[in-house]
C-alpha cells in the first residue's frame, strides 16, 4: 500500500454547523409560539447560544482540527491546524479501531495503547473522501 491522503475542507463543517444551527432554532422558534413553553427572551439567549457553540466548534477546528489524513504501510498521520502539525500514529501503538455512526454523522476512533484515543469525524470532508478513507482505513486494519 503506497500512501494515501485524505483532505478536509473548512466549506463542509461549516455546512454541516450552518445546517445544523438553523434547524435548532427553526426547533426554537417553534416552541416559542407557545407562550407557555419559552418567553421571546429566552428564545434570544438559546439562539445566541447556539451560535456561540457552533461558533466555538469552526473556531476549535480552525484551531487543531484534522485538516488532512495519510495512511501508509506503517502509520496514519493527521495533519492538524493551519500550521498542517503532524501528529503520527504507529501501527504498534494501535490497539483498535472503531467505526460508529450518530445522528448521520461517521466518525472512527483509534485506540491506542495507554488509554488515549484519537477521533476523526467526517463533518470537514466530503461524504465521498470519508467512505473511501473508512475503505482503506478497513483494509489497512485487516493488514495489521
Amino acid at each position: 500500500m503506497e500512501k494515501t491522503g485524505f483532505q478536509a475542507h473548512a466549506r463542509y463543517l461549516l455546512a454541516t454547523d450552518l445546517a445544523a444551527f438553523l434547524f435548532a432554532t427553526l426547533i426554537v422558534l417553534l416552541a416559542s409560539r407557545i407562550r407557555a413553553l419559552i418567553s421571546p427572551l429566552a428564545v434570544l439567549v438559546v439562539i445566541a447560544a447556539l451560535a456561540v457553540v457552533f461558533g466555538c466548534d469552526v473556531a476549535l477546528w480552525l484551531y487543531r482540527g484534522i485538516r488532512s489524513i495519510e495512511l501508509d504501510q506503517e502509520a496514519i498521520t493527521l495533519f492538524r491546524g493551519p500550521e498542517l502539525k503532524p501528529q503520527t500514529i504507529d501501527r504498534k501503538e494501535i490497539a483498535g479501531l472503531e467505526t460508529r455512526r450518530r445522528f448521520m454523522r461517521r466518525f472512527v476512533i483509534v485506540k491506542r495503547w495507554g488509554g488515549r484515543a484519537v477521533r476523526i469525524t467526517e463533518e470537514a470532508f466530503s461524504p465521498e473522501a470519508f467512505s473511501r478513507f473508512l475503505t482503506f482505513l478497513a483494509d489497512w486494519d485487516q493488514r495489521r
